[in-house]
């Protein structure tokens, strides 16, 4: 079992590895996701990472968050097998959202070119919706993150316990990669609903945006399928395998 203090420092390491590594390709799905498009806002600027500071600053402590609450929950009796990690990582999610919704909102302006810096991205989101702009989203996220954890971690459980019994970061980050795959392209639709609302100047609801999204046609729904895939197959296997990695280190 994995011990408070060190889920909190692998969760530091692997969510600020993870985030940064995988930055740019996570600019190429909100733009796609977004109402200008990929075409609109081009990727001539890729290469400037704006809105990394953001991603960086919440990284840490919002992925300590779940694996602390991960890790915990792990350790009750709640029926174990599938239904702990699922109710352990939805828990966790939960808790992380607290801090990666306000940093996603800075940062996906910024990717959107909506602010030139992740302290513009701020300011303007203080200043025209106060506190609660920085918590747009939040329900979706969650509603997003939920059923997205509770399908990776089952999954990335059991690959390890078959796969990876020896504890190898390597192999870890294998079955993570897999996992996030699956789990990232089941919850896409509800990924896209989330980036417009955080990119929405309006106070929009849940429902006007998928009935936009309804217009633009069910492909919408799947804008930046592909991004997200490869990100978070690529991301399953950096955060997890640094994660493991770290914990295996550390003991």
């Amino acid at each position: 079992m994995v011990s408070d203090r060190n889920a909190i420092i692998g969760g530091c390491a692997a969510g600020f590895v993870v985030d940064i590594a995988l930055f740019p390709i996570d600019t190429i799905k909100t733009r796609m996701q977004s109402r200008q498009g990929l075409r609109s806002l081009g990727l001539s600027d890729l290469h400037k990472l704006k809105g990394v500071g953001a991603a960086a600053v919440g990284s840490m402590p919002g992925s300590a968050l779940f694996f602390l609450t991960y890790e915990h929950v792990k350790r009750m009796n709640y029926g174990g097998g599938a239904k702990q990690h699922m109710l352990a990582s939805s828990l966790g999610e939960i808790m992380a959202c607290l801090v990666r919704v306000p940093t996603e909102v800075v940062k996906q302006r910024v990717q959107a070119k909506l602010a030139r810096s992740s302290w513009e991205g701020l300011k303007h989101t203080l200043a025209n919706a106060g506190l609660r702009g920085l918590y747009v989203g939040y329900g979706t996220t969650v509603m997003r993150e939920i059923p997205f954890a509770a399908i990776q971690y089952p999954i990335w459980e059991k690959l390890r316990s078959a796969y990876n019994p020896e504890g190898s970061g390597f192999k870890s980050g294998v079955c993570g990669s897999v996992a996030g795959a699956v789990a990232g392209g089941l919850t896409t639709p509800i990924d896209v609903v989330k980036t417009r609302l955080m990119l929405s100047t309006k106070n929009e609801g849940v429902v006007k945006v998928i009935r936009e999204l309804h217009k633009e046609g069910l492909s919408s729904f799947f804008k930046g399928f592909s991004a997200r895939i490869g990100w978070l197959s690529i991301g399953g296997f950096v955060y997890l395998g640094t994660y493991q990695t770290v914990i295996e280190f550390i003991v």
